[in-house]
């Protein structure tokens, strides 16, 4: 996401230094008009005045390790933004240590996938208030129209975008469930879903790309296996705030533990919405 981000920002007047650990990725963005950084170091040096980073990385030990590797780097009263999908504790420790240098860090929920650049990305925020005035400028440039907001202390923009997430299994898992028990009576489960595109009442992004699916060729050929990498971040938010929330629960189990041969056709259809909103991989049956 964070290149479409970038040609985002391009697109509509910002200066943008773009680093990527891959040389090639840097070259090309540089071609759409970044700045061209091949180091932290040579990044930091680029930017003028009050720096502000925006990191886009899987979570964890990578996105540690850059800001770790940033920290020395910087001056007190820069800003890093962490637009990881991560448990929002780790934002809070992060800010603990960004404290300590004086760096303000910001957590940024992202959510809009493969199709960002065009429609822009939902950001959820969380952070030092006082601070927020000076990231909010690129906020609305990445965002659709009232399509970004600050939640209060650091850790809560990742919270946030964690229950958008638990969410998002929740109504893929209601699509797959329909799709299941349309295929019992074996009816059209295809025409069944262009029906309710226009003007239902489960119109939806998910929808679509489940229409999308659809029409791929490939999609009978779908693995019933369904890639994640937010499941153990989303289940310890549930319960680091004992919340109730079974429909998530359902479709966490679906994905873990259902064996081959019960709900195949629903996990198809998981993997393939998954795949038309973030081009994650899916896997053929062999």
């Amino acid at each position: 996401m964070g290149f479409s981000m970038v040609e985002r920002l391009l697109k509509n007047k910002h200066s943008v230094v773009a680093h990527n650990r891959t040389k090639e990725k840097v070259d090309e963005i540089a071609k759409k008009g970044a700045i061209p950084a091949y180091s932290l170091q040579e990044v930091v040096d680029k930017l003028d005045g009050k720096k502000i980073i925006w990191l886009m990385l899987p979570a964890g030990q990578i996105t540690d390790d850059h800001i770790e590797k940033l920290l020395p780097l910087l001056k007190a009263d820069d800003i890093i933004i962490n637009g990881a999908n991560s448990y929002y504790e780790n934002a809070q420790r992060q800010s603990k240590l960004c404290e300590k240098s004086g760096v303000h860090l910001f957590d940024a929920g992202v959510s809009g996938g493969i199709h960002g650049l065009k429609r822009g990305y939902a950001l959820m925020i969380g952070g030092p208030k006082s601070e927020f005035k000076h990231i909010e400028p690129f906020c609305k440039t990445l965002a659709p129209k009232e399509g970004y907001g600050y939640f209060g202390e650091s850790g809560m923009g990742h919270y946030v975008k964690s229950v958008h997430n638990i969410i998002e299994y929740t109504f893929m898992q209601g699509l797959a469930e329909g799709v299941e028990l349309l295929e019992r009576k074996k009816l059209d489960y295809k025409k069944a879903a262009k029906v309710w595109q226009p003007a239902s009442i489960v119109t939806s992004s998910l929808l679509d790309w489940m229409v999308d699916a659809f029409a791929r060729q490939d999609f009978k050929d779908l693995s019933t296996k369904i890639g994640s990498v937010t499941i153990e971040e989303l289940t310890k938010t549930v319960e680091s705030v004992k919340g109730f929330a079974p429909g998530f629960q359902e479709a966490r189990k679906v994905r873990l533990s259902t064996p081959e041969g019960k709900f195949d056709l629903g996990k198809k259809v998981i993997a393939g919405i998954r795949r038309e909103f973030g081009g994650h991989a899916v896997e053929k049956k062999k």
